[in-house]
């Protein structure tokens, strides 16, 4: 689509020529500026004159236009921006508002009134997608759904562009689904999205994601189990422990299959026998599993009206594998925006991502899990083996609580 770009007292000359070189990165049929009142367009590339005048701006806000085929081809006088507005997207509903050759033309009806107070109603009146910025007064003014808004704030003065490689400096991203007003300091508002609280737990059976369901529940989430099937060694016996955990704690359960494309020592069967050192390192591991099935819990969520996800990523287990990292669940939750429908909320929650195996035995205790139910371990025997890691992990976070684990009793 288009790139909205701007300014707000930025003093540096060098900044700003970088900006407006770089500035048509998602646009090149046509330009337009509004510069402290004045505005300026133009077809093509940025003319020289309008440059000089831009350059000099001290509050400045603009857009390159990419022109889509559901669209008239640009024309001078259709240019943004529109009464101070630029805008990156598409309105749907534009025709509610009346009949414009351009869609975002309808934005000055429905920002009547620009001041920031307003900014969520306004919003809200928008189908479709959206990446804009004006000033109100002396206040810059910027919000964004899932279209892209980076910034970069300096003493006393700001840039922003839709995109980091827009702007010379470091930058950070406008939160989807928010709005930032700026006239010195930042001040930040989030746009309310559509979520329910339902939570989908990837439920393998095991101790920690059997721990995450109880706690969930126990919050007051309505909670449904997500079991994976995809080939490993255990998966007979995961099976039957979920049924059972299932109509213990009263959760809906849902069984879905893996696409047949991971491969690991659990699948194989090739799964180390040491104890202690299969914890140390992620020597059994299973490629893309805890990506896949997190995308996967995403577009079943989003197909059930669910407003969250969750897994039994640990801190224990950080330690040797890179997706039960708390920053992994963290940088997955951060393109969850991107990733759903316009207007949709789904999160990731990872209740025990700061805890070790001996805290969530705690944790899971006063939750009254059915330890008893659970299966950690990589075999397909009767009884869990006490000597794989998982078993080795559970059966010293259970002594280390004073217990007796009950599937080694």
């Amino acid at each position: 689509m288009c790139s909205v770009l701007g300014w707000s007292k930025v003093r540096s000359v060098t900044n700003r020529a970088f900006l407006l070189a770089n500035g048509n990165e998602r646009g090149r049929d046509g330009y337009g500026f509004w510069v402290d009142g004045e505005v300026y367009r133009g077809l093509g590339e940025i003319s020289l004159s309008h440059k000089n005048k831009i350059m000099r701006g001290n509050n400045v806000v603009g857009n390159f236009r990419a022109t889509p085929t559901t669209e008239a081809e640009s024309r001078l006088e259709t240019l943004q921006p529109y009464d101070g507005i630029v805008h990156n997207g598409m309105i749907a509903n534009d025709k509610q508002y009346g009949d414009f050759p351009i869609d975002s033309m309808v934005l000055p009806l429905i920002f009547e009134h620009k001041d920031f107070k307003y900014i969520e109603l306004n919003l809200n009146k928008i189908k479709g997608s959206y990446a804009l910025a004006y000033f109100y007064r002396n206040d810059l003014i910027m919000a964004c759904n899932y279209k892209p808004i980076y910034y970069t704030p300096y003493e006393g003065s700001l840039m922003f562009a839709s995109t980091p490689d827009m702007l010379m400096d470091d930058s950070i991203p406008v939160e989807p689904y928010s709005a930032i007003k700026y006239n010195g300091s930042i001040l930040k508002k989030s746009i309310p999205r559509r979520q329910t609280n339902k939570v989908i737990v990837a439920a393998s059976s095991g101790l920690d994601s059997t721990a995450v369901a109880y706690q969930l529940k126990s919050e007051g989430y309505e909670v449904t189990l997500g079991h994976f099937t995809y080939g490993c060694l255990a998966e007979e016996r995961e099976t039957d422990r979920i049924k059972k955990i299932s109509n213990h704690g009263g959760f809906n359960l849902v069984f879905i299959e893996m696409p047949k494309v991971m491969k690991g020592t659990i699948t194989s069967g090739t799964y180390h026998q040491d104890k202690i050192a299969g914890t140390e390192y992620a020597m059994d591991w299973v490629s893309g599993r805890n990506l896949l099935m997190l995308s996967i819990l995403t577009a079943w969520a989003e197909s059930n009206d669910y407003g969250y996800i969750a897994f039994g990523g640990n801190l224990e287990e950080s330690g040797a594998y890179p997706d039960n990292e708390q920053e992994f669940g963290r940088r997955f939750n951060n393109i969850l925006p991107y990733a759903t429908q316009n207007g949709v909320k789904i999160e990731l929650i990872q209740p025990v991502a700061n805890l070790m195996k001996h805290e969530i035995v705690k944790m899971g205790n006063e939750n009254e899990v059915p330890w008893e139910l659970t299966w950690s371990c990589y075999s397909n025997k009767k009884e869990h083996c006490n000597n794989c890691a998982p078993c080795f992990m559970r059966k010293t976070a259970f002594k280390r609580n004073g217990l007796t684990d009950p599937v080694f009793a």
